[in-house]
């Protein structure tokens, strides 16, 4: 569904209607014979009165008659329009939405803790609103699952190619491209998104360090206690195999 564009009816032009309707109430009142299509006029004039709204600036107001979408009124003025229609307000500024922190994991197996920044603004009130069943909500999740599968794609360090450490605006970029793309669809213009942080929790150790930590370990231990050759080759595998698995 997309934005059906109403230019919407005046307000202040109304009001001139229904005056000129109560004026005729109170002629008719005066006839003889004529008091019960008076109060007809009169009660109309009243039930009229429900019509009235107004739309403020950076704001869109989506017309519903009878559960149906009849169109959109985007420009700020007073209006009116039937009166047992439903008016719903979608409010068209700017978004700044900060999203995490949350952890995951790079494709390095280093764990990660990621801050994400988002700014974004309605552009078609309809799409956005009937697509989405809360807008903010939806732009957290989709936000949030675009920059964890960008940051799984890439290593934490990396000296031959793209890092998620030293190289932020190629990261950026990327995920701008991406989220951009999945908003437009919902009637969202994303205007910009980057990682505020991304934080190294933990780094997945390599064998080589693993193998050297658990040398050290049994070395360690020898000063302690003397041991055999094979007792020494035994610990250094039980070692090397639980430094592994962390």
């Amino acid at each position: 569904m997309k934005d059906k564009v109403l230019k919407g009816f005046s307000g202040y032009f109304m009001i001139i209607l229904q005056a000129i309707l109560f004026g005729l109430a109170g002629y008719v009142l005066s006839l003889p014979n004529l008091g019960a299509v008076s109060m007809l006029i009169l009660f109309i004039d009243l039930v009229l009165l429900r019509g009235y709204f107004t739309v403020s600036s950076n704001e869109a107001a989506l017309i519903n008659l009878l559960g149906k979408y009849k169109g959109t009124i985007n420009k700020a003025g007073f209006y009116w329009s039937h009166p047992f229609r439903k008016i719903i307000k979608v409010n068209l500024k700017d978004n700044v939405q900060h999203i995490g922190p949350w952890s995951t994991f790079a494709k390095d197996g280093a764990e990660l803790e990621l801050n994400v920044e988002c700014r974004w603004q309605i552009k078609d009130a309809a799409k956005a609103y009937y697509e989405m069943s809360n807008i903010n909500e939806t732009v957290n999740s989709i936000a949030k699952e675009k920059a964890q599968t960008l940051v799984e794609m890439y290593p934490y360090e990396n000296t031959n190619g793209v890092s998620l450490r030293l190289h932020s605006n190629e990261i950026n970029s990327a995920l701008m491209s991406s989220l951009k793309v999945q908003l437009a669809e919902y009637g969202i213009l994303l205007q910009s998104v980057r990682f505020n942080s991304i934080r190294l929790i933990k780094k997945k150790r390599s064998p080589e360090d693993a193998l050297q930590l658990a040398k050290k370990l049994v070395h360690e231990v020898n000063d302690l206690e003397q041991l055999s050759e094979n007792e020494k080759s035994e610990m250094q595998l039980q070692l090397l195999s639980i430094l592994m698995t962390e």
